[in-house]
């Protein structure tokens, strides 16, 4: 499979960026440094434990539909690792055309940890359109990000770009030896539209190409990453949604002689797609009905050792059910079945090792219980069982919490 070409980069992704756009929140990070290779992680069950773990579609649209509040979702992947989505949005209108939002984020897996907490301006100025300032303080200044965006808004559609300057002042008040040689900066755009009981979204961001330098180390790290996502879904009958993404990352770590780690190169593309639904059979009864679809490929490199060179290949396919039936006003039941059936192959081209072909077959049963607290406040709690493993049924439990404000 082939990876890049840098001249075909260089003019597409920048123009899909600007027709395909609500912000992402990923920027660069220290912690990306961390690890090249992130393949080796994801084990058989990864994939579909994110999904078991995942937002009901009940607790999603209406975080959607609400101005500001709390969520967080915590759940345990393993014996020392804990899946974090968290999301703090607070809104203050400070005058007629001044807007005040601060926007605390957490997103860990084994992927990436990532925490930002957004401090932001938006000033309207007319037309539907405003104009948008936005920050993250830090103790070291280094480590700040800083930047700003316009949005245009008249009768449900919606427009909006924003660019960040992340760390943006390192190579002046650093405290260490580090140093960007390419600045890291944050592109997003964002698109929404009115198709009658239809909506769609379209958004996309840009981890341009950043190069930091280490030094102490005697290194270099490269990140760049590309995203785009689309979104189309309905409120009426029986609530149709249906999601896509894709992510094409670079990550390469070099080390000269007497260096501190290993010289590596990692490159991914990933596809994601997704379809669910929202039923009524009774009063009491709620069906979600849905299924995911995933295909990674990747390729990690040694330079100056073709024998190590390693090719990623993964796809599953994850039909899902969750059940949620109302016991009274305050307890709601969960029950969630899933699957995932698919493969996983990784090949080393040059021969340095034998190929591994495994078939992905694995299924759950989650099961939850919510408790409502007044008009706005909900906690759930709930594990997942692990149904191909009769003599490890238990596979990990979960805490959900939502409050709006």
């Amino acid at each position: 499979m082939r990876f890049y070409n840098n001249g075909v980069k260089r003019f597409i992704f920048p123009a899909v960026l600007m027709l395909m756009s609500i912000p992402g929140q990923a920027v660069f990070t220290r912690s990306l440094m961390d690890r090249t290779d992130t393949e080796p992680l994801f084990d058989s069950e990864y994939f579909l434990d994110l999904n078991s773990f995942a937002w009901s579609r009940a607790w999603d649209d209406a975080w959607a539909a609400s101005t500001g509040g709390y969520r967080v979702n915590g759940a345990s992947l393993d014996c020392c690792d804990l899946y974090l989505d968290q999301t703090l949005l607070f809104t203050r209108r400070l005058t007629p055309k001044l807007e005040f939002r601060f926007r605390f984020v957490e997103l860990s897996d084994k992927d990436r940890q990532e925490i930002h907490h957004w401090i932001e301006f938006e000033h309207d100025l007319g037309a539907g359109w405003s104009a948008e300032v936005f920050g993250e303080p830090t103790y070291r200044k280094e480590d700040a990000d800083i930047g700003a965006g316009v949005r245009w808004r008249r009768g449900g559609w919606e427009a909006r770009a924003r660019r960040a300057a992340v760390d943006w002042n390192l190579n002046g008040r650093g405290s260490t030896t580090q140093s960007y040689s390419l600045k890291p900066y944050t592109d997003e755009v964002s698109f929404k539209a009115p198709l009658g009981a239809w909506s769609l979204r379209l958004s996309g961001d840009l981890d341009e190409a950043t190069r930091r330098l280490v030094p102490d180390e005697r290194r270099s790290f490269f990140y760049r990453r590309t995203r785009v996502r689309a979104e189309a879904g309905s409120d009426d009958n029986w609530a149709p949604r249906l999601r896509y993404s894709y992510e094409e990352q670079a990550k390469i770590n070099t080390v000269a002689p007497g260096g501190t780690g290993t010289s590596e190169e990692a490159r991914r593309k990933v596809h994601e797609a997704s379809a669910s639904a929202r039923l009524r059979p009774s009063p009491d009864d709620e069906l979600e009905p849905g299924a995911a679809f995933l295909l990674r490929a990747a390729r990690t490199d040694i330079p100056g050792m073709p024998a190590s060179g390693t090719l990623y290949r993964r796809w599953e396919i994850q039909p899902y059910l969750r059940w949620r039936r109302s016991l009274n006003a305050r307890l709601t039941s969960e029950l969630s079945p899933s699957f995932s059936l698919g493969e996983n192959r990784v090949r080393h081209p040059v021969g340095g090792a034998s190929e591994r072909y495994e078939s992905v077959g694995e299924a759950k049963l989650g099961a939850s219980l919510e408790v409502k607290f007044g008009s706005a406040g909900l906690i759930t709690l709930g594990g997942v069982l692990d149904v191909d493993k009769p003599g490890k049924a238990w596979d990990g439990g979960s805490v959900k919490a939502m409050f709006l404000f």
